[in-house]
């Protein structure tokens, strides 16, 4: 389910909004000031930021300036604005509509961007996750093979060992095995893990399916003491110090 901010100081069509985006993909929660949005973006993880380019206690642009790159914005602009697309896009706004507006078309123009970050994640790694925690460089995707401890593994080849001796892995198993070691050391939501092996996977899998592959895995390889279940959150492999 992908969250969005709605920073609106018209409380009737931020209402409207708010319901006009509430469905089962999406979350949507307003706010009427700058000053309580900047706290909401402080304190949680959102998908999208939907934000009115005049709000009552100063410029929708100021929410702009300490944002991350993992947040969509979305502007709404004034009748009269000088604002314009060459000048939104270097604050680093994806796309705008004007007022008046339909809010259907801006639902559209709001799925079409989650839609594009969701693409971009098939082929992203770490940065794409819901997770918690930081992530070892040392152990991103990218080298051929990856050495931790007793353990080789070369994703490319599929080819895994333990104390030197192969390990069978089967597909969805190689699949969670690489999404873990990719991202050692953060813990990966359940729901979004399971939308990343669904999209790689390209079959429906459930989270009793994913609880038993970790299990597999965890056995398979001997890896008690690395892979972790942080119950009601989601799965990870740990930072744990090699002796």
């Amino acid at each position: 389910m992908d969250r969005i901010l709605i920073a609106e100081s018209n409380t009737e069509l931020a209402v409207q909004l708010k319901r006009v985006f509430a469905d089962v993909n999406n979350y949507p929660m307003s706010c009427d000031t700058i000053k309580k949005t900047r706290m909401m973006l402080n304190c949680e993880r959102w998908a999208l930021l939907l934000v009115d380019e005049k709000m009552t206690d100063g410029s929708g642009l100021e929410l702009l300036e300490d944002l991350g790159d993992n947040i969509i914005v979305i502007m709404i602009l004034a009748e009269d604005t000088d604002l314009n697309e060459n000048g939104l896009h270097e604050y680093g706004v994806a796309d705008f509509i004007k007022k008046p507006f339909n809010p259907i078309v801006l639902k559209a123009k709001v799925g079409t961007q989650l839609q594009k970050k969701k693409l971009s994640c098939k082929v992203g790694s770490s940065a794409c996750f819901d997770a918690l925690g930081v992530a070892f460089p040392e152990f991103m995707a990218g080298d051929k093979t990856v050495y931790i401890d007793k353990y080789e593994f070369d994703f490319d080849n599929k080819e895994y060992k333990y104390k030197e001796n192969n390990i069978m892995l089967g597909e969805l198993e190689q699949c969670l095995l690489k999404l873990l070691v990719e991202n050692r050391g953060i813990v990966l939501k359940k729901n979004t893990l399971l939308e990343r092996l669904q999209a790689e996977r390209g079959e429906d899998i459930d989270s009793d399916l994913l609880a038993d592959t970790v299990q597999i895995l965890v056995e398979k390889l001997h890896a008690f003491r690395y892979i972790k279940t942080i119950f009601g959150i989601g799965y990870m492999w740990t930072a744990y110090k090699d002796m």
